[in-house]
């Protein structure tokens, strides 16, 4: 059956519309456009209606994510990267068994939608031991109801925990297996990058991605040292690197790339690479800033991810990829709200792949219901939320025209929260983190 949802305030296409509506047909938007002409050609449709105190917006898309560090926030701050890699992601991470796997993730994904994310492309990595933790995490977003892309990570490196490594042939048969069992994940191809894989398991994630017609996810140029390894390794940088090995092309989404010359940027234009940009964890680790404006200007197609998911908040990441482009460029016009708003939104969907992103036909019904109470009325809305907005704003999330956050912690989300209390404790990481 056919809803027509009808909004006093809404954002359609990063502008505010008044009396807007949109009709929802199995999950997906089959029109939308003013209310009145809508509801003469929907005559039968239900409304579901949504006053001038609320602002309905799309759902906001994470572009990249590993759910389970949020077993790390609030004890392993203010380390090192290699420290904070060594001593607790690789400490930590390596313990969970899959039914962890599933509480984990069912509190960060329902962290998620409660601050109005509505797709996750979640980076994962514990697959060394076959497909049951990747398993519980679909079944974990599933449960939530977040929409899932599952960039199944392949890892063959020495120096990475034995639960995170595999064969070629092993990563390539049980992400086929994967992607068979569960289309409704999204199931794509994620050699983790330069350090993390080889380069015979890197020429494999690609050519597999061309044989399943599938992307491939990969961390490029996060911190200085992969800058100086990929040097020494290949005497090449990064991005030079994953090129002369046949990784870049239209199917690639580039994790990051932070540290990459102009030629570099060039290139990745060219070979119409996507980038997701994570500036709240580049910030927290140290990582340094991705030029963004120089990446938007070569019409490379970029979104915003929390990877370490230190707060998972896209609000906070359109913040911080405006005020760092600001500050980077010494220049207050840099990068506005309304490019912040369309990397978390309609951009940051075409950069994985997904029809979301905007209040259009064709599109999936993902939307938000926004307190706009604290909106000052002078104020465009986009910019209060760039600027201005919190989490708290967030009312409701729908996913597929379905309600996936009501404003308040499910039940299901609040057992997570004690489930993960007793999963860190059981993995030693101590009280700070409970």
């Amino acid at each position: 059956m056919s809803e027509l949802v009808r909004c006093a305030r809404a954002l359609v296409g990063g502008s505010e519309r008044n009396d807007f509506a949109f009709v929802v047909r199995d999950g997906e938007i089959v029109d939308a456009g003013d209310f009145k002409p809508l509801r003469e050609r929907h005559p039968e449709a239900p409304t579901r209606a949504f006053p001038s105190d609320r602002l309905v917006v799309p759902g906001f898309v994470n572009g990249h994510s590993h759910a389970y560090q949020i077993l790390l926030r609030g004890w392993a701050d203010d380390w090192s990267f290699e420290r904070w890699r060594d001593e607790a992601l690789y400490r930590v991470v390596p313990q969970l068994e899959p039914e962890d796997v599933y509480w984990v993730f069912v509190a960060a994904f329902s962290e998620m939608l409660a601050a109005g994310i509505t797709t996750v492309a979640e980076f994962f990595y514990l697959n060394g031991r076959g497909n049951a933790h990747a398993e519980a995490a679909i079944r974990a977003a599933s449960q939530t109801g977040i929409r899932l892309v599952l960039a199944r990570t392949w890892m063959d490196a020495p120096h990475a925990p034995e639960v995170f490594r595999e064969s070629i042939a092993e990563a390539r048969e049980r992400t086929r297996e994967l992607r068979a069992a569960h289309p409704e994940a999204n199931v794509c191809v994620a050699p983790h990058s330069l350090h993390g894989a080889s380069e015979a398991m890197m020429r494999a994630a690609a050519a597999f991605a061309e044989e399943e017609d599938c992307d491939l996810h990969i961390h490029v140029a996060e911190a200085q040292s992969e800058a100086e390894l990929s040097m020494s390794r290949f005497g090449k940088s990064p991005v030079l690197a994953l090129d002369s090995l046949g990784v870049l092309g239209a199917r690639t989404v580039a994790i990051h790339a932070i540290h990459v010359r102009d030629e570099e940027k060039a290139l990745l234009a060219r070979r119409d690479v996507r980038v997701i940009h994570n500036p709240t964890t580049n910030l927290y680790l140290g990582d340094g800033i991705c030029d963004v404006v120089g990446l938007l200007e070569r019409g490379i197609v970029m979104g915003l991810g929390t990877d370490a998911n230190v707060k998972p908040s896209a609000i906070d990441e359109m913040r911080a990829a405006s005020h760092l482009q600001k500050l980077a460029r010494l220049d207050g016009a840099a990068l506005g709200a309304s490019t912040a708003f369309d990397l978390a939104t309609a951009q940051g969907a075409r950069a994985l792949g997904v029809s979301a992103g905007d209040l259009a036909a064709g599109n999936s019904a993902d939307f938000l219901v926004l307190d706009a109470s604290a909106i000052d009325p002078w104020s465009p809305p986009g910019n209060a939320l760039v600027y201005r907005g919190e989490d708290c704003w967030v009312q409701a999330a729908f996913v597929r025209g379905a309600r996936a956050y009501a404003g308040e912690p499910s039940l299901l989300s609040l057992e997570a929260r004690r489930q993960c209390a007793r999963i860190a404790l059981r993995c030693g990481v101590g009280k700070e983190c409970v």
